[in-house]
């Protein structure tokens, strides 16, 4: 599984997909304080501060940005050893292609945290050139533990589609746009049960976030339903790459090669 890690890690360095990903986590702190220049008087918050700043980073990653970054970049590890046609030579090795999926995604669950690192500290950046006020260290210990926290969770949530999406060549911009669909529409999930369940959600519940700013609710999330969805969907997740068979395109190329090596020998017979 090192092996894997590192094998992808190598790869990334050479794939401009990296590079959008980076500019779609710079994106939620310079959209918080944009928004706030531009909004009405009536829609402004009051005290926006390195707090509301982080708050509105963290919600705008949670409910846009990362469940699309998240799902381009782990469909893309996964689709290009379709479209380089790698895998007819990674499958002779001994390894199952349910592990490659299994490393690939443990991969894409490590750059996750890293992308969630990089937006805290563009956030910080943003903050400071922006001259906004109310920095301490407990926020800034709040903030980090928080943005880590929920771009994990928001993989998890994503996880089973980049899953099921793997399994065909050239599917993985559709689950962009089902992880886009996801995430926005949890803007409008107002139920207490709901929002706890619903796994976009989970993960801001789990981490404490509040979430009254920007959904106008009061009653926090129940912590123990939001852990139960996010462990739902690994367990989805691991569920759909085991059931995950090798592409038949793969695999009929192997068969040719060995036909193709039993047919030369029977010439040399001859």
């Amino acid at each position: 599984m090192l092996r894997i890690l590192k094998t992808e890690f190598l790869k990334l360095k050479r794939f401009h997909i990296l590079l959008i990903g980076l500019i779609g986590m710079t994106l939620p702190a310079i959209l918080s304080v944009f928004t706030q220049a531009v909004a009405t008087p009536e829609t402004t918050t009051q005290n926006f501060d390195f707090s509301a700043l982080f708050n509105s980073t963290i919600w705008n990653s949670a409910t846009i940005f990362m469940p699309v970054i998240f799902t381009l970049i782990g469909g893309y590890l996964i689709n290009r050893e379709y479209t380089d046609n790698t895998l007819k030579n990674i499958l002779p090795v001994p390894i199952s292609f349910q592990r490659l999926l299994f490393g690939k995604l443990l991969a894409m669950g490590i750059l996750s945290v890293l992308l969630g690192l990089y937006s805290y500290a563009v956030t910080l950046v943003v903050g400071l050139l922006s001259g906004i006020s109310g920095l301490s260290i407990a926020i800034l210990f709040t903030g980090l533990l928080q943005i880590l926290g929920i771009s994990s969770s928001t993989y998890i949530a994503v996880l089973p589609i980049i899953a099921v999406t793997s399994r065909r060549p050239g599917v993985f911009m559709g689950g962009v746009v089902i992880s886009f669909l996801f995430g926005y529409s949890a803007m409008f999930i107002k139920n207490v049960t709901m929002r706890s369940l619903y796994p976009i959600l989970s993960g801001l519940t789990v981490m404490r976030f509040d979430t009254e700013t920007f959904m106008n609710t009061s009653e926090p999330g129940k912590l123990t339903l939001s852990i139960l969805s996010l462990a739902v969907m690994l367990l989805l997740t691991i569920i759909i790459v085991m059931l995950t068979n090798p592409p038949q395109t793969a695999s009929k190329s192997k068969k040719h090669k060995t036909a193709g090596m039993f047919l030369r020998q029977g010439q040399k017979c001859r």
